[in-house]
């Protein structure tokens, strides 16, 4: 035998022998499955035969025929007795085991165990080869069709490319497509909250995409904050039967103040760095000061809420006012009269910051947290300004942004929370929005859904 020829039977013959294992145990998969449903369905019809209270005083009647065996060697029958629990007088009893067996055989019990035997001697045997020979053919017919399954041509990795209106259906019939769509294509289900990027150049459809978006928010009763930097939705979806405004430089805004959204000493921090240039890759000693004065600002005037105070004091006070203004504050160790230098540096930079604050009007009575967490509410919110006003609103617009993320992550992740939109439109046009990052990490699991334009 050459050495071709000796592969080919070594080939053949380990081939032969894998068929036959791989035979040996398909055939006792085949026997498992039918022995498994047959023990199943015997169980199944004792079950019905008989119930554990009757099993419980048969086994007492074993014991008691064992016991009369045994006794009648020594004892009269009439003295042989049997102590047992009655499950129907719930208490121990003692009777003689002749009238012991007497009652088992007239009562019920007796006779379920009769009709117990009579069907393991009559019919268990057959009803359970019966229901052996279905599971074995159930079986064979479903490894056979596994089989052919696995042998017909199919696409093992990789993309296809097809039609919207392919996928439309693919994503319908697999029950996967989502209540929103884009020109007809639906998202995938709960896809919602992983957010969703707009990107393109200058005429791309991107606003359109956000107009044909819009109108599916409002008919599926979800609530959404909309950011618009260029007025295009405000004017075409705002209603104002339900919806808000925040606009200090419209008339129609409702009137905010930061102190309406400052509940806890963070919330004071958390507005202050929506004011802020500060980068900690540059570090910026003034910028990050600045921040800090300004939160301990807001503090000061929180009883009272004086906007038109608090602008006085950081903009137009001289040097030593200013410094006095945080005497026995957090501040007071960089603000003070003896580092004029020092002060003076760091009210330059939080006058620039807080310019936008001074369209802010006295009194106003409006909260972003308290909008958002009003389950009566169902309407929008507006966060506006035009063209030419964004460079004066973007901070606004940044701490409002903030204090909206704020709120939407006081939710509770364990609720149903229903979907909360946030609408970024030209994101690029906006100032630094610091909780951004955050809430697009976590924000899934308190209903937040973000869309930015870009």
């Amino acid at each position: 035998m050459n050495f071709q020829n000796q592969g080919n039977f070594t080939r053949g013959s380990q081939l032969f022998a894998h068929k036959l294992r791989m035979f040996g145990q398909g055939s006792t998969n085949v026997f498992i499955i039918g022995l498994g449903l047959s023990i199943f369905w015997i169980i199944c019809r004792l079950y019905q035969k008989v119930c554990l209270s009757s099993l419980y005083y048969f086994a007492i009647e074993r014991y008691v025929q064992l016991k009369l065996a045994i006794g009648e060697h020594f004892y009269d029958i009439d003295q042989i007795g049997i102590k047992f629990y009655s499950l129907r007088f719930k208490k121990w009893m003692h009777l003689n085991a002749q009238d012991f067996l007497h009652e088992f055989y007239t009562s019920q019990h007796g006779f379920k165990i009769q009709q117990l035997l009579e069907f393991l001697i009559n019919s268990a045997l057959l009803e359970g080869l019966i229901v052996f020979a279905i599971g074995v053919i159930i079986s064979i017919v479903f490894f056979t069709a596994q089989g052919k399954k696995t042998i017909i041509k199919a696409k093992i990795r990789g993309a296809d490319f097809v039609g919207y209106k392919c996928l439309a259906k693919m994503l319908k019939s697999a029950k996967k497509a989502s209540k929103i769509r884009f020109g007809g294509l639906p998202l995938v289900k709960n896809s919602e909250r992983l957010h969703i990027l707009i990107t393109g150049t200058t005429g791309t459809g991107k606003t359109n995409m956000l107009n044909e978006l819009l109108p599916q928010i409002r008919l599926h009763k979800d609530r959404a904050i909309i950011v618009d930097t260029t007025g295009a939705f405000t004017d075409r979806f705002f209603d104002p039967k339900c919806d808000k405004l925040l606009n200090p430089l419209e008339k129609n805004s409702e009137q905010w103040l930061p102190w309406n959204d400052c509940f806890e000493a963070a919330d004071f921090h958390d507005i202050a760095s929506s004011f802020s240039n500060y980068t900690p890759k540059l570090d910026d000693f003034f910028a990050k000061n600045a921040e800090l004065v300004l939160s301990e600002a807001l503090k000061l005037y929180k009883d009272d809420k004086d906007i038109i105070k608090l602008i006085h004091t950081i903009i137009y006070s001289d040097n030593r006012q200013f410094a006095k203004a945080f005497r026995n504050t957090a501040v007071s160790g960089i603000i003070s009269e003896s580092a004029l230098e020092t002060s003076a540096r760091i009210q330059s930079t939080l006058g620039k910051n807080i310019t936008s604050l001074q369209y802010l009007k006295p009194g106003g009575s409006f909260s972003i947290k308290e909008w958002f967490s009003n389950s009566n509410e169902t309407g929008w919110l507006f966060i506006t300004a035009n063209p030419n006003q964004r460079a004066t609103l973007c901070p606004l617009i940044s701490a409002w942004i903030s204090i909206a993320i704020k709120a939407l992550m006081c939710r509770n992740p364990n609720h149903d929370n229903k979907n909360m939109w946030f609408i970024l439109d030209e994101l690029p046009a906006l100032q630094k929005v610091s909780s951004l990052p955050v809430a697009l990490a976590e924000s899934r699991k308190y209903g937040g859904c973000f869309v930015a334009g870009l």
